[in-house]
């Protein structure tokens, strides 16, 4: 059984947002949604740390950092260093996420973001966010 995340974030080299998606099955209300936006926005302080390079949650997958838990929600990263794509996913903390779940989980989210990416359909950001939010939505 494959463990849901609660929101999916995938943030750009200049640190801008491209996507914050909430899964369905989290509460979806205004207030989660700037939950999460706002648990975005202070991964990227991780992401900047000099201990960023020492966090790690697993000695298999070192990518994959377990940045802060907050509110419920234990917020995982993944810095993808040759475009500086910044994954960011949370989980609700009650679940019970293995170092195998966690690869999963961040393997599926960076597939379909280079599916969508490299859509030769797919001309502008726009796009590219729509195709995101269909393919995480079906996926998650």
């Amino acid at each position: 059984m494959q463990v849901k995340p609660c929101f999916i974030s995938l943030i750009d080299s200049n640190d801008h947002p491209l996507l914050i998606h909430v899964v369905q099955n989290a509460n979806s209300e205004i207030d989660s949604v700037l939950k999460f936006n706002t648990f975005s926005n202070m991964a990227l302080d991780y992401f900047e740390s000099d201990l960023y390079e020492w966090m790690s949650t697993s000695q298999q997958d070192r990518e994959i950092k377990d940045l802060f838990q907050l509110e419920g929600v234990t917020v995982y990263g993944k810095l993808i260093k040759q475009t500086s794509l910044k994954i960011i996913i949370g989980f609700f903390s009650n679940l019970d996420c293995d170092d195998e779940a966690l690869s999963q989980v961040f393997g599926d989210v960076s597939s379909l973001y280079v599916k969508c990416k490299f859509n030769p359909f797919v001309i502008n950001d726009e796009e590219l966010i729509a195709q995101l939010q269909i393919k995480f939505s079906d996926k998650f």
